[in-house]
């Protein structure tokens, strides 16, 4: 039988019957394809209304949380945003839920349950386009950061009971980590591009401290204490978030470069431009690298890396390359930069040579493949001349 539907409610539907004049009530169970449906006994369209709403709101005390298709996605998103206050991962989470309502509105998205894994796949395709137009690599890794914050907001709201099921959202495989890194001659190259002062400064900064391009940018002329020769990356104003920062000495190669910036610093910022901060050098790094003949896989973050690994390859121990990068964690480091180091799984090769050298086993005496045979053809013959 046809019913058409004449207004709507927290996704319940009152309808008109061919068959009567009275409104219906008409609604299916989430995760339930069985449609139900309630007469509301009248047929003035008013009254019929408030039934329907009366009803929605019984129906949602005795029925528990609410299901996606009741839920607004966005502002789930925002609160979980809100509750994380300064902790850890607010800093994504803000970022994820800029993203998110943009892909909303342009996807005309409301509820939870309109999230879909076509809409999710859409949403990763959009998300690799602006980090593309940006002239950011559009990793997997910047993408599953939104990702995961959207799958951790709705996960809160269901188990805080705000929500009836959380519906799967997606994730991409973690990309592997960064391996290029600039060889000395290919810095010397790079360096010899850099006619823009705050380029340079930005350069030999990012190589020396280890620090990440935004730690440079919000550097200010009072975290560095020259007297001290240190540089505090992290001030006590700054909002913690994942992303560590750390205290670093002023090389020697450095510091002279430190004073005339903050000598002639207007902003009050180390790297400035026309006495003004700067927040990116992508555009003026990336004429800089494209001069030196360096790849497209050299962004401003491989500075970072590259200064770790040359850290990691002249011996010095990951503790300290994992302070410089603001690693909480040392296994992050290890995973990174052991490889990189001299003495890199050094007690096993050299286990590995006194076994063969106690035991006089020698490869380069060991017989080839054709002596072998020719060793077993030899032992044939000389048995079928005794037999």
């Amino acid at each position: 039988m046809f019913y058409e539907p004449v207004f709507e409610y927290g996704g319940v539907k009152l309808v008109a019957r061919p068959d009567t004049d009275r409104y219906y009530i008409y609604w299916s169970r989430p995760g339930s394809g069985r449609t139900r449906r309630r007469s509301t006994g009248t047929n003035d369209l008013e009254q019929a209304k408030r039934q329907l709403i009366a009803f929605v709101e019984e129906r949602d005390l005795e029925d528990g949380p609410p299901p996606p298709n009741r839920v607004a996605l966005v502002a789930e998103v925002a609160g979980y945003v809100e509750r994380l206050g300064d902790r850890l991962g607010a800093s994504s989470g803000r970022t994820a839920l800029k993203h998110l309502a943009a892909f909303c509105e342009r996807e005309d998205i409301v509820w939870v349950s309109e999230f879909t894994p076509v809409r999710q796949d859409r949403f990763i395709a959009w998300r690799r386009e602006t980090l593309l137009a940006q002239g950011y690599t559009g990793s997997d890794g910047t993408i599953n950061r939104d990702l995961g914050v959207i799958k951790a907001a709705i996960r809160s709201a269901w188990k805080d009971g705000r929500l009836s099921d959380a519906p799967p959202i997606r994730s991409l495989p973690e990309p592997p980590p960064r391996e290029r890194y600039l060889t000395e001659a290919e810095v010397g190259r790079l360096l010899a591009e850099c006619y823009e002062p705050h380029l340079r400064l930005f350069v030999m900064l990012a190589l020396h401290t280890l620090q990440r391009p935004g730690a440079i940018f919000e550097l200010t002329v009072g975290q560095v204490d020259l007297d001290c020769r240190r540089i505090d990356f992290n001030p006590t104003c700054r909002r913690r978030t994942k992303k560590g920062r750390a205290v670093v000495p002023i090389t020697a190669t450095l510091r002279p470069l430190l004073e005339n910036a903050i000598a002639d610093s207007v902003s009050g910022y180390v790297v400035e431009w026309d006495g003004k901060p700067i927040r990116s050098v992508k555009t003026a790094f990336r004429s800089a690298r494209d001069a030196a003949g360096l790849g497209s896989d050299v962004s401003p973050y491989t500075l970072r890396h590259t200064g770790a690994t040359w850290l990691a390859a002249r011996g010095v121990p990951l503790r300290q390359i994992a302070g410089m990068l603001g690693h909480t964690d040392t296994r992050t480091t290890e995973r990174h930069y052991a490889k990189h180091s001299p003495d890199f799984m050094g007690q096993a090769t050299a286990a590995l040579d006194d076994v063969f050298g106690s035991t006089g086993l020698d490869a380069a005496e060991a017989p080839n493949a054709r002596q072998i045979r020719s060793a077993a053809v030899s032992r044939a013959i000389d048995a079928d001349l005794v037999d």
